[in-house]
């Protein structure tokens, strides 16, 4: 799979796969710490290479298309998540404003990676039918992910499922 792709195509596709484990760690592993902290910025970092690899990546129509604007949207999802961890003082409802830009930077990762990998083992004829599993995948992820989001966000009360496997002070058992 790797060896048909540009350098950028390489460096992007190895990042966003290393962003999806680190997202999902972040999700089921307690909040706040170190440990999230680190695989926080970790996340950021890799996002900002991945989304910013991309950008020289052509093949697909040969100009700027809508991943593209995608990989923006990603990038200022991930500045808006940064800002208010960043600030000093932090405003009211950093935590929020974080968990809400973060989730959207995951969602759009996740959507993302659906679209690619569908699109390339499926081994679909034209171009509008990739641009329809796109927008299908894009759709079905996006409403899973708003439930998701919704139903864990801080103050909810919810717990991600896996959150009863990790015991609070991080060290599993």
């Amino acid at each position: 799979m790797l060896a048909n792709l540009t350098l950028a195509g390489a460096i992007h596709t190895v990042l966003a796969m290393l962003c999806i484990a680190v997202g999902l760690l972040q999700f089921v592993r307690p909040k706040r710490g170190p440990g999230h902290r680190a695989r926080g910025y970790a996340y950021v970092y890799a996002m900002v290479v991945a989304d910013g690899a991309i950008m020289l990546v052509y093949r697909f129509t040969g100009q700027f298309n809508i991943f593209h604007a995608a990989a923006i949207l990603n990038l200022l999802c991930i500045v808006m998540a940064i800002v208010p961890v960043l600030r000093s003082p932090r405003p009211a409802n950093w935590t929020l404003q974080h968990y809400y830009w973060i989730s959207w930077s995951y969602v759009g990762l996740l959507s993302a990676a659906g679209t690619e990998f569908v699109v390339r083992t499926v081994g679909l004829a034209t171009r509008n039918q990739a641009w329809m599993v796109s927008a299908v995948i894009s759709i079905v992820v996006t409403a899973i992910s708003y439930v998701l989001i919704e139903r864990y966000r801080p103050g909810s009360g919810a717990s991600p499922a896996a959150s009863n496997v990790i015991p609070p002070d991080g060290v599993p058992s």
